[in-house]
């Protein structure tokens, strides 16, 4: 009855925060969460667009993550949800970073804000 009711509460509990993971778990145990899919959220405070490869920065309760993008590059201070695979073998130039690739889901019906897109 105990474990019932506690997988119940884990449940209800990822209901209401939206099923975010906090980024602190996964910078802290990047090995854990290699090429799972996590969804993750949170400021976005840096951008970057390198020919081809898009990436930007978000953090939440202190930590941060780089997220790699094949779509348009949210601005900064944007509140963003990411959902992703986390690679912690990502090279860039010299340095070995962890980031997310995110899933890019194209929606029919969206209509996208040209105010708000950085190229």
């Amino acid at each position: 009855m105990k474990t019932l009711l506690f997988t119940f509460s884990i449940f209800i509990m990822l209901i209401f925060t939206g099923c975010c993971m906090p980024i602190s778990h996964i910078v802290n145990n990047p090995a854990k969460y290699r090429g799972k899919t996590v969804a993750v959220k949170g400021r976005v405070i840096n951008t970057l667009r390198l020919e081809d490869l898009s990436f930007f920065t978000i953090k939440n309760n202190g930590s941060k993550i780089n997220v790699v993008t094949t779509n348009f590059l949210p601005v900064k201070d944007d509140f963003v949800r990411v959902k992703g695979a986390v690679d912690d073998k990502f090279y860039y130039q010299r340095d070995t970073i962890l980031v997310i690739k995110e899933y890019v889901e194209v929606k029919k019906d969206l209509k996208p804000d040209f105010n708000r897109m950085v190229n």
